[in-house]
């Protein structure tokens, strides 16, 4: 078969926004040669700089129940706020025969739609029509389904499903396919078309389908690319795609490296670009350090491949914020493994919202930010000063000995918004966290005027020092639903106005946290320190922080809806 080779125009990243991207697309288009199309000489494939999540909203448990359910409020919002917070540009969107064969007009009305608000929010989706991941059969239009609380993705459906796998009749999916591609084949609101996610290695039927539907897409003649992700031995190149699709869910530069380059007439994109770490699982590619690769190959002025970052966009009904395997009834992680937003389109981590929109804008709102991702570290960080003995990590995390904290920032700082992770090394009975208005700081234990917010495996505490402490108020961890144990990431983000101090910690999904992480506020009417830097600080236990991030108070998310709408599974 006749391999469909992209190659791509010279256009900087720079000029990677939703105008130009349309405009490449306007200007060139896809060539019709024969039965299959190739793409004009371009140096960078379409996706090349783009920035995006795989995506299903919040209140659906798959894909089927998206587009059967299809509320554009809800859509409306995530999407407005995945571009105010992260400046995405592009989704990754699943279809599903089922509500094709089944109520194909308002299948097509929604999917209108959806085109609209993503145009709306500068977004460019690409779809998938085929998928072999997880639930092989049980799912019909008709019988309603709930998210099963600790299953990761446990309702996410099969594309077909089992019973409608017949090896002698692939040719009744090629309506589906041609159809959907027919009526947005010069759209240029959509990115690329994908038809296999993930079709199982060695699973005839899925390899027939995939290749099959490749050739029902080119059929059609669309203007955008046609893609196919293929890993029977590895993330490989394959005949029946136009740019390379790969997924990668571990953190190793060189393997991001080496697909990267897979084929460099294609260009790769990275459908599923990495995850956050859980619990004392090694980080699997979170999106700081995803940010931090592609900036390296930006400045050395190598490719910088599409990625989709994290999974998803949403931590909802999907349930993947639970790991791989994980039994029903597992409690709610300390931080969602996927998922770039809570169900009130508010970032899970602001430190994050800062390094992919600085990374996709080249506009940073951060007074202060590090990632850690320095490699090798270096012998002293820049922005710091460091107060007491002890190492400083290896790349991609802080290491502090007990009796060491480190500032940075102006003394002269008010009100904002600080943010970091926090893991605790050792069960003891000492404590690890964040400093804030901090003021003449020295080697001490307590020496330093200014807030601390810290935890122990027990109890979340607020404090304040003057060369001595002085408790303000405290949080018991045990009513929590995740667990605070050692060799864990915690996230902590805590808003100082004047003499208020509010401390969020581990938030987690509203059907287990009503409180949205909310768990310290504090007003200090007594002698309030009401300025000073930002820091951080081990007591009496070793402990390791990340992706510190302070930002201006206006920029705190503020819920925009009950929760009571994300537990609607149904209209």
């Amino acid at each position: 078969m006749k391999q469909s080779i992209l190659i791509l125009t010279t256009w900087t990243v720079l000029a990677l926004d939703l105008c130009a991207v349309t405009a490449l697309f306007g200007a060139v288009g896809w060539q019709a040669t024969g039965a299959y199309e190739v793409y004009n000489a371009r140096p960078k494939p379409p996706t090349d700089g783009l920035v995006g999540a795989n995506y299903t909203p919040a209140y659906a448990v798959n894909q089927v129940q998206f587009w059967h359910d299809f509320r554009a409020e809800v859509v409306e919002r995530e999407l407005a706020a995945a571009h105010k917070y992260f400046g995405i540009k592009t989704l990754r969107v699943y279809l599903h025969n089922i509500n094709f064969d089944e109520e194909k007009d308002v299948f097509f009305a929604y999917l209108e739609k959806f085109l609209t608000i993503c145009e709306k929010h500068g977004i460019r989706p690409g779809f998938v029509f085929f998928d072999d991941c997880h639930r092989e059969d049980g799912i019909f239009l008709d019988r309603p389904t709930t998210p099963v609380k600790g299953f990761h993705n446990g309702r996410w459906a099969w594309c077909p499903q089992k019973r409608q796998r017949d090896p002698e009749d692939l040719e009744k999916f090629k309506p589906y396919v041609q159809e959907v591609i027919r009526a947005h084949r010069k759209d240029k609101r959509v990115l690329w078309w994908e038809i296999f996610n993930e079709p199982a290695p060695g699973a005839q039927y899925s390899r027939r389908l995939s290749v099959a539907g490749y050739h029902w897409a080119k059929e059609v003649k669309p203007i955008q690319p046609v893609l196919n992700c293929y890993h029977n031995k590895g993330w490989t190149d394959t005949d029946v795609t136009d740019i390379v699709d790969a997924h990668i869910y571990r953190w190793n530069p060189s393997a991001w490296d080496k697909l990267a380059v897979a084929n460099v007439k294609k260009g790769t994109v990275f459908t599923e670009a990495g995850a956050r770490w859980y619990a004392p699982r090694p980080s699997n590619g979170e999106p700081c350090e995803v940010i931090k690769w592609l900036q390296r190959r930006r400045a050395s002025g190598k490719s910088t491949p599409g990625v989709y970052l994290c999974w998803e966009l949403m931590v909802g009904n999907s349930n993947c914020r639970w790991y791989w395997g994980t039994k029903p009834d597992s409690p709610e992680p300390t931080i969602p493994w996927c998922g770039l937003m809570w169900p009130d389109a508010t970032p899970v981590s602001l430190a994050e919202a800062e390094a992919i929109r600085r990374y996709v804008t080249g506009r940073p709102r951060a007074m202060f930010f590090d990632d850690f991702q320095d490699a090798p570290p270096p012998p002293s960080r820049s922005g710091w000063t460091v107060y007491g003995g002890g190492g400083q990590g290896e790349s991609g995390y802080l290491a502090l000995e007990p009796v060491m904290k480190m500032v940075a920032g102006d003394a002269k700082w008010t009100d904002y918004v600080l943010e970091g992770r926090v893991m605790l090394k050792s069960e003891t009975r000492g404590n690890a966290g964040l400093i804030f208005r901090v003021n003449r700081a020295g080697p001490g234990y307590d020496q330093m005027r200014g807030y601390y917010v810290g935890l122990d495996t027990r109890k979340l505490y607020l404090g304040k020092m003057n060369n001595n402490w002085q408790p303000l108020a405290e949080f018991d961890l045990g009513k929590l639903d995740c667990k605070v144990v050692p060799e864990v990431w915690h996230l902590i983000r805590i808003a100082v106005e004047g003499p208020r101090i509010r401390v969020w910690f581990n938030r987690m999904h509203p059907s287990s946290d009503p409180d949205r992480g909310l768990r310290i506020d504090f007003t200090d009417r007594k002698n309030p320190i009401l300025s000073g830097a930002v820091g951080v600080r081990a007591h009496r236990v070793e402990a390791w922080f990340d992706n510190v991030v302070v930002l201006p108070l206006d920029e705190l998310p503020e819920s925009s809806f009950a929760d009571a709408d994300m537990q609607k599974t149904e209209r």
